[in-house]
């Protein structure tokens, strides 16, 4: 890619991880428009937020294509990676649907309360189990793009360290708790918004071999 182009890439991934933390900032406990729980920033609209952190997803997946042909896309370690964190990125948007449209239809078509409750019980178990799922794929593939990362010195150091440290963190929880709720769902987005935007810096201030500005 040339100079401008991998730029590009790394200002896709900055914004859009960017967007992604003031999402969950917003992030509503209910699916009711008008509640508001408090606990974070003000709550915005579910349908909204899923919606909006689908594309923030797409998003990221553009991005990263870049960075894999950024790492030498022959290498297997780089295409493991990118199948890796592709999967995740998957999953991730699975569990946004889930909650963000699946409970929502379910709540509108079914009035009996116990079919309700039911539902939303299996609604959110799928949904934690995706978002588990999804949040080791990207882990592991941050990790296994590390050497690659690391080969680029500066800034591809920080995020080869960042990228084990994610993985690590990704581990340590889903053996512990496992569950994610609104904050840890909060925090788990800002630890990979650490390795992002030191990816994003990777592309932003690389150059292509050969070209000047």
């Amino acid at each position: 890619m040339t100079t401008r182009q991998t730029r590009a890439h790394g200002a896709l991934i900055a914004t859009a991880t960017g967007l992604a933390l003031v999402l969950m900032l917003h992030h509503p406990t209910s699916l009711s428009a008008g509640h508001d729980d408090g606990q974070l920033l003000g709550d915005w609209s579910n349908g909204f937020v899923h919606a909006a952190m689908i594309g923030c997803i797409l998003a990221l997946a553009l991005g990263f294509d870049g960075v894999k042909r950024h790492l030498d896309e022959t290498r297997l370690l780089t295409r493991a990676g990118a199948l890796l964190l592709g999967a995740g990125f998957l999953a991730l948007a699975g569990a946004a649907v889930v909650n963000g449209f699946a409970a929502g239809r379910l709540m509108a078509a079914a009035s009996d309360p116990t079919v309700r409750e039911a539902g939303l019980r299996t609604l959110w178990a799928l949904n934690q189990s995706l978002t588990g799922l999804g949040t080791v794929l990207v882990a592991l593939g941050a990790a296994i793009w590390s050497p690659g990362l690391w080969r680029l010195g500066g800034a591809g150091r920080v995020a080869a360290g960042l990228g084990v440290a994610l993985l690590g963190l990704a581990l340590w929880h889903g053996t512990t708790d496992g569950d994610f709720g609104l904050h840890v769902a909060v925090a788990a987005t800002a630890a990979f918004a650490l390795w992002s935007l030191a990816v994003a810096a990777v592309m932003i201030l690389a150059r292509a071999e050969g070209e000047t500005e």
